[in-house]
């Protein structure tokens, strides 16, 4: 006698899994076949257990909601991904203008701009930035002073905060995931499509999509009655549980301080499997198309990841933080996408989403 689709997924689960809480959604031709949470969202005084409804930091996740804006206006011909930046954003330039004149859209959205990493710079914006355990080591690392932290009011700011940093290599040559570019691509948004970057995500996406509890505004978020609270451990002891700050940074939304459901995140996956797409066919074969391949599998697009799991193509995505763990991943010829949320950042959430997905596809 065969397996129904939820044995087979709970055979691939474990709470142990969750080191404080989480939830896991399974997506197939374009319903939800499983959802559920697991462990707490919130310990304490305040203890709430995770549902599939309980919103939560999804970090990284956010860089493909801001890759899906831009190539919008790709789709409208007001932005051409082979176009340098300095086109459309005549101030952006690093500490070789020569050089960073070639870093075109598509490079700054694949990782590919010659950026040596992480800059460091979105994370130090944070309102609550010298909370977090990284805070001292990072700043000494960008070499900030105060005077000019508290300068930085805008996205636009941030671009011009670039020509301080110098390129690693030559645009296009190599690849360095950089988070702080996404910051970058949302100033481009702004000043290409004369709109408020949040406000398209807002009322456009999150409204457009009916991700009715995701959201950019953090007060919001810890408002409601079932959202998640965050957690870490010693590096020593992961069964330590020590709570960690709340991530917020509304200037650094775009690379990665968006809060949503696993339930609203099976929705953003469907409607990118969905007969009436987010995107038009040939958007969305632009997005997918690897710009830098690891090897013959692997590789990053636009805002995505892309592999491949039984010979079928996977995009995927991850979000990590102090606190935070969160995974998607989905095969598009099989409408099938699977959904990982976790707050505690050593929760294994690829290794679950991967776990799962794995026992479905067929072979």
């Amino acid at each position: 006698m065969s397996l129904s689709l939820e044995t087979v997924i709970e055979n691939h689960l474990s709470p142990r899994d969750f080191l404080v809480g989480g939830a896991v959604v399974v997506v197939k031709d374009g319903h939800a076949i499983y959802e559920k949470g697991f462990g707490h969202a919130r310990l304490g005084s305040q203890e709430k257990r995770f549902t599939a409804d309980t919103i939560a930091c999804v970090m990284s996740i956010a860089k493909s909601f801001t890759a899906a804006a831009l190539l919008t206006l790709v789709g409208e011909g007001r932005l051409h991904l082979d176009d340098p930046l300095v086109r459309y954003l005549p101030y952006f330039r690093t500490t070789d203008p020569e050089a960073s004149g070639l870093i075109t859209v598509k490079h700054l959205l694949s990782h590919t701009a010659g950026f040596g990493g992480d800059l460091g710079i979105g994370d130090l914006v944070a309102p609550n930035a010298a909370e977090f355990a990284f805070y001292d080591q990072l700043r000494q690392q960008v070499g900030l002073p105060d005077s000019s932290l508290s300068s930085i009011r805008s996205r636009e700011d941030i671009t011009r905060f670039i020509r301080k940093v110098a390129l690693a290599d030559r645009p296009g040559n190599s690849w360095h995931y950089c988070t702080d570019a996404y910051i970058v691509a949302a100033d481009l948004f702004e000043k290409v499509s004369l709109q408020s970057w949040d406000a398209y995500i807002e009322d456009v996406l999150f409204k457009g999509l009916h991700l009715n509890r995701t959201t950019l505004d953090a007060e919001k978020v810890r408002q409601d009655d079932d959202h998640a609270n965050y957690y870490t451990s010693e590096a020593s002891d992961d069964r330590r549980i020590l709570p960690s700050p709340f991530p917020v940074n509304p200037l650094a939304a775009p690379m990665g301080f968006l809060y949503s459901t696993a339930k609203d995140l099976a929705r953003y996956l469907n409607a990118y499997m969905t007969d009436r797409s987010l995107l038009s066919p040939p958007l969305m074969e632009k997005m997918f198309e690897p710009v830098w391949r690891f090897d013959p599998h692997e590789g990053y697009a636009l805002g995505w990841g892309t592999s491949a799991e039984k010979g079928y193509t996977v995009i995927e995505h991850g979000g990590g933080y102090q606190g935070v763990s969160a995974y998607l991943c989905m095969v598009p010829s099989e409408k099938l996408g699977v959904i990982v949320l976790a707050n505690h950042d050593q929760t294994p959430s690829q290794n679950i989403c991967y776990r799962v997905l794995r026992a479905l596809l067929p072979e």
